[in-house]
């Protein structure tokens, strides 16, 4: 019996072990934090600090995307403090449920100038008046802001997204350098960049250009590919014959000199069409995701190799998907934002498992009402 009580007692605590350590893991939750500017542009190298209910603390920086993801965070209130330097803090709160992601999406303001002002008080006694000083040289002229046009209304995602580079690259200019560099070398809202070409290339004050580069993608369908990756928006504030003045309208991510100049082709905002039923017999390939990136998750845009050409059209819905034993495994669904004659840009909306190259995205097509 004493035998029997002891291997109970033993048995009990094991079981209680289990249960506390099964308690544990169910108690934590991922905080997903994503960071923009005044204007809507991602913000790169924002210090983060979240403060946990049980006085854990997590330090982090987001990424070129703005983005960080605390994957443990124990389960409850939670305090995330937001700081970059030239921008306002934030302080943050939010609820971590067991086993969920909570999102933190914040916009940091550009932080106000202040300026000090020093009075003195004049000496009690009255000196001898000094002799009249020379007249002061004329003030230079304080430098005029450049005057921006209105840049028309169009879906972001049309601009910020990758894209199979063309066979022939159009580039009315590359990017010189800059004249007002932000912190840690990035392009932002407002900034001046130098550009090398001019009236020389067709370029004219107000004029839109969206900021490209072109990047590997190895062993696509066998053999190395070549993406194209849009960097922002800018607008030419002054140009001469062989160099021009541009301001940054938004970056998506950072600039780098060497990058070159396209036309912009405003895309306007359009809803996704109606739900429909996917054609998996006639389903596009998945080609590759943005530059640094090789997996899809929600809100990441893709390319797919077929366009225009073979009938899509910008927001047009697709599922996502990928083939087991000869039959479709739906894996998520997609919208176009963007599209050319041989390929598109789509971006994921929902996924049951990370999307990659070689998936398949079959188009649907909305039931015709009567």
């Amino acid at each position: 019996m004493r035998v029997t009580a002891r291997t109970l007692a033993a048995g009990t605590a094991l079981a209680v072990l289990c249960a506390t350590a099964a308690a544990a893991q169910r108690a934590t939750g991922a905080v997903r934090v994503e960071v923009t500017d005044n204007s809507g542009a991602r913000l790169p190298g924002v210090e983060i600090v979240a403060t946990a209910v049980d006085g854990r603390v997590l330090t982090a920086v987001t990424d070129r995307l703005g983005i960080h993801v605390f994957p443990s965070v124990t389960a409850g209130p939670v305090m995330v403090r937001l700081r970059r330097e030239g921008f306002a803090g934030a302080l943050v709160g939010t609820t971590v449920e067991p086993g969920e992601e909570s999102r933190v999406a914040q916009r940091l303001e550009i932080a106000p100038v202040v300026e000090s002002v020093v009075v003195e008080a004049p000496a009690p006694v009255d000196p001898a008046p000094p002799p009249p000083p020379p007249p002061a040289p004329p003030s230079p002229p304080a430098p005029r802001l450049p005057i921006m046009q209105p840049v028309p209304p169009h879906d972001r995602d049309s601009v910020c997204g990758p894209a199979k580079a063309a066979l022939s690259t159009e580039s009315l200019a590359t990017i010189k350098s800059t004249r007002y560099v932000a912190e840690g070398g990035l392009y932002t809202t407002g900034s001046q960049i130098l550009v090398e070409g001019g009236t020389d290339k067709g370029l004219e004050v107000g004029q839109n250009l969206v900021v490209r580069r072109h990047f590997r993608v190895e062993r696509l369908a066998g053999s190395d590919a070549t993406g194209e990756h849009s960097a922002g928006l800018v607008q030419i504030v002054g140009a001469s014959e062989r160099s021009s003045i541009a301001v940054v309208v938004y970056a998506c991510d950072d600039f780098r000199a060497g990058d070159f100049l396209a036309r912009f082709s405003p895309e306007p905002v359009r809803a996704a069409e109606p739900e429909g039923a996917p054609n998996f017999d006639n389903a596009a390939r998945i080609l590759f995701g943005d530059e640094g990136q090789i997996l899809g998750a929600p809100r990441r845009l893709m390319v797919i190799d077929r366009g225009s050409g073979q009938g899509l059209r910008v927001g047009q819905r697709l599922t996502l998907f990928r083939r087991r034993g000869g039959r479709p495994d739906v894996v998520g669904d997609a919208v176009v934002v963007a599209i050319r004659s041989d390929s598109a840009t789509i971006r994921v909306d929902r996924v049951s498992d990370t999307i990659s190259s070689g998936d398949m995205a079959a188009p649907r097509t909305p039931a015709l009402r009567e």
